[in-house]
């Protein structure tokens, strides 16, 4: 609906008043079928309104009409285009207002008024003197040169052939701006982003899309072509825009001014005139959007404040959906990129929240946009491991970046919308969002809160649970208070927000020991559908789909139904039974709990349980445990049990994680009670081997050309955990002095960090990470080190290695043959494509 209002003045009524300098009063209600997509007023005759909707017709209001006694009334008219297929989407007038540019998504059509009496009179009126007319009229005359008047304006031959000229030298000037753009992203790509964007996999939905080929914007890439209509572009006497392209006195050549000026796009002075652009990009990026073709356009009041503009906005999400791994999961991404497209005040344009959160992140993987800087290196490791990130920020006291801005707007955005009761479930998909945000900087507080945040608001939303598992206590509140999914995207849509903030706040607890913000037998939902299934919305009945608290959700995985993601997802249940169980222990010995204490580890009254003279492997939920941890991975399909294809596909981040996860589970699970000095301690024997399990897995994600920093966070944990526990083992063999076993760990802990600093070239976390691990091992090694930190020759683990550890009581055995191993060459590389 369009809302024409008149501003009569009071003063002109005869009132005296003069507090008030005009009173709006509703003129006329313009009433579509489809929503408004462009309306423009006519830059001379202040009377006349052009109107599109995206069909196949635009619409002109006008206060011009004469009505049959003389006075002036209004009119609203339908004008067709005579086209097959054109969906007029952009209106642009002429600046003299006698005609249009009608723009649709790759062509345009011209159209002009009709003078009326051009139109009553007839054709005879303006042929000349003498002129032999055609019985009926035809579109053109033929030039008559007998009794010729020299002031007579031009054929409409000549004008149509001058507008095909003036078009012919559009689409030469297009084909060179696209010869100079393509070159330009080219020299680009090789310049800034080589390595970082040619190794990237991408989502089914954008296979075709890498961020080299993302529409650019800014200073960076701006095109000859719009250098020169950018700098010819001036003001006029009146404050106006002057356009030099339109010198001609005839419409049809303000027209095919108009024409030149298509592709070009809108403009933004932050973006054009700023020599710094990440300077102007993290100071100004929030100005609204505002079309730049005169100052009588209408303009779009209602875009969201501190958004950054539509085109830098488009530009991000396109990065975030291209690159950021949870973004296919978290949002239907067809849905949600045809939402961008609605107007502004739409009930379904996303909201301002979700715009800030994918903005935060999407600038993590554009070369437009400066990334969060990184503390000096001169600062202590101690600091750099601060909880509360707001002192090392007090140190470093510089300004907000543009994606610390956006999420700090994401997150006032979100608490309000929690306050009010408003768009609560894209709430909660913020608050994922957010988590990953502040843990990818390790801002651990922030994290923390951030993810038990994200499941208690889950918990209200009913998302935690699906029918029929709900309480059988009567209550005033329903079990959630969203209300019932619409359809079955989003439904699937809310499952996997749920299951994507289960699992970080998971995997953010793995390092400390601290409560979980949810327990597991709280948790009744059904597990993911597949991403194929998901994105075409196919249906999938429970009966055919898996519980989280079925008994054998981590021993049994259905092949037809089972993908990367819905494995990941089990990594993560298992590592919270894991985390779970030694949280709870000591409490659970202490009461003499059964599914801790046997006949042989009954405590006595009162006892607090003592470790160095319990044995855990007798406690039935330990046993209980292990088994799991063995059984999920031997459970793989067979079509997900190779992490790293060696066909050449490229590396799927969930399925990688999948398969690390179990490795860092029984790490959790058997450290507490390893003794690494002990030749006898099994528990150490397995977490060795898990560690080396990891290590193999890091050596082979290496050997590609995947860029490691689009792994994810949960690699660059495994890796780190991994790193400590074979620092403990390198401190037994310095107290041994056995060289060669030194030789062997060392080079190992150092491929690790190695790998760990790969993976940092855009996220702060994995440097902080190891600058931890250089801090852990200066402390419990001694600092021999601190000289030795350049990285030696990688070596890689010997295959006899796992099957000597598969027996637990030979650790000795195997320490012997590990002292007189030598390390093969190198794996050979294996190249990963694109496509």
């Amino acid at each position: 609906m369009v809302f024409l209002y008149a501003f009569v003045s009071t003063l002109d009524s005869g009132n005296d008043d003069h507090s008030k300098a005009s009173t709006p009063r509703l003129r006329s209600v313009l009433v579509h079928s489809k929503p408004v997509m462009s309306a423009r007023w006519n830059p001379v005759r202040k009377g006349s309104l052009a109107i599109c909707t995206g069909s196949g017709s635009m619409y002109v209001w006008s206060d011009e009409w004469e009505g049959e006694g003389g006075e002036l009334e209004e009119v609203a008219e339908c004008v067709g285009v005579p086209a097959r297929e054109f969906c007029t989407r952009e209106i642009r007038w002429a600046p003299d207002g006698k005609g249009l540019v009608l723009l649709d998504k790759e062509t345009f059509c011209c159209a002009f008024e009709v003078e009326e009496d051009e139109a009553e009179t007839g054709i005879g009126a303006h042929a000349p003197a003498g002129a032999d007319l055609p019985a009926f009229p035809e579109c053109t005359f033929d030039e008559v040169t007998e009794n010729k008047d020299p002031e007579t304006h031009d054929a409409p031959k000549n004008r149509f052939e001058r507008l095909e000229s003036r078009i012919n030298e559009l689409e030469a000037m297009l084909r060179e701006k696209d010869k100079v753009l393509n070159s330009f992203n080219a020299e680009s790509a090789r310049l800034n982003l080589s390595s970082i964007f040619a190794q990237r996999q991408l989502p089914t939905s954008f296979n075709s899309v890498h961020l080299g080929m993302l529409p650019p914007f800014g200073q960076s890439s701006t095109s000859p072509d719009v250098d020169m209509f950018h700098g010819a572009r001036g003001m006029d006497d009146n404050g106006g825009m002057d356009y030099p392209h339109f010198s001609g006195n005839s419409s049809l050549d303000n027209l095919a001014g108009v024409a030149s000026m298509l592709g070009t796009g809108p403009i933004d002075p932050q973006f054009g005139s700023d020599p710094d652009v990440n300077r102007g990009v993290a100071n100004g990026l929030s100005a609204r959007y505002s079309p730049p073709t005169g100052n009588l356009d209408l303009v779009f009041l209602a875009w969201p404040q501190n958004v950054p503009t539509q085109e830098v906005t488009h530009h991000l999400v396109e990065a975030f959906f291209a690159f950021w791994l949870h973004a296919d999961r978290l949002f239907h991404a067809p849905t949600f990129m045809a939402s961008l497209d609605l107007p502004p005040t739409h009930p379904k344009f996303p909201p301002a929240a979700v715009l800030h959160a994918i903005c935060a992140i999407g600038s993590l993987y554009v070369a437009d946009i400066a990334p969060v800087p990184h503390p000096p290196n001169d600062y202590a490791p101690s600091l750099l491991d601060e909880i509360f990130a707001s002192r090392l920020r007090k140190i470093q006291r510089r300004p907000d970046s543009f994606a610390e801005q956006q999420a700090k707007y994401a997150k006032q955005a979100m608490e309000v919308g929690l306050d009010l009761g408003q768009n609560t479930f894209q709430c909660v998909q913020v608050c994922v969002m957010l988590t990953w945000f502040y843990w990818c900087h390790g801002r651990w507080s922030e994290a923390f809160l951030s993810a038990a945040q994200t499941l208690r608001v889950a918990v209200p939303c009913g998302l935690n649970a699906c029918p029929p598992f709900h309480t059988i206590a009567e209550t005033l509140r329903p079990p959630s208070i969203l209300p019932p999914a619409k359809t079955v995207i989003e439904d699937e849509m809310r499952r996997n927000t749920f299951w994507l903030g289960y699992a970080m706040e998971r995997l953010i607890g793995t390092g400390n020991g601290w409560a979980l913000s949810l327990d597991d037998q709280d948790v009744c939902q059904l597990l993911p559908v597949r991403m194929d299934q998901f994105v075409q919305g196919v249906l999938v009945y429970p009966q055919d789909r898996q519980w989280s608290h079925d008994k054998d959700v981590l021993t049994t995985h259905r092949e037809q139904q089972t993908d990367s993601f819905i494995l990941y997802i089990k990594a993560t249940i298992l590592l919270s039974r894991v985390k779970t169980f030694n949280l709870r222990f000591k409490g659970k010995h202490y009461v003499g709990d059964a599914s801790i204490v046997s006949p042989n580890n009954s405590p006595a009254d009162g006892e607090t349980p003592n470790l160095d003279n319990f044995d855990i492997k007798e406690a039935p939920a330990y046993r209980e445990l292990e088994a799991s941890v063995l059984a999920y991975r031997a459970a793989f399909p067979q079509h997900l049990r190779d992490p790293v294809p060696s066909d050449g596909q490229p590396v799927d981040p969930y399925l990688y994680a999948a398969h690390l996860i179990p490795y860092l589970a029984t790490i959790l699970l058997h450290e507490p009670h390893a003794r690494p000095d002990s030749s006898t301690c099994t528990h150490a024997g397995k977490i060795l081997k898990a560690s080396r399990s990891i290590v193999d897995l890091a050596y082979t994600v290496n050997a590609t050309s995947y860029d490691l920093s689009l792994l994810g966070l949960n690699p660059i944990m495994c890796w780190f955990i991994a790193a400590r526990v074979l620092i403990r083992f390198l401190k037994v063999a310095i107290d041994a002095n056995s060289e060669q076993h030194i030789m062997a760990l060392q080079g190992e802990i150092y491929f690790l960090r190695t790998v760990i600093g790969k993976a940092g070239d855009r996220l702060f976390l994995p440097e902080r990470y190891r600058k931890m691990l250089d801090e852990n091992l200066f402390a419990t090694c001694g600092q021999q080190f601190e000289e030795t930190i350049s990285t030696p020759a990688s070596q890689s683990v010997p295959d006899d290695f796992s099957s000597a550890m598969d027996n637990p009581e030979s650790v000795q055995a195997h320490l012997d043959m590990f002292m007189q191993y030598k390390a093969p060459p190198p794996p050979r590389r294996r190249m990963q494509t694109l496509s």
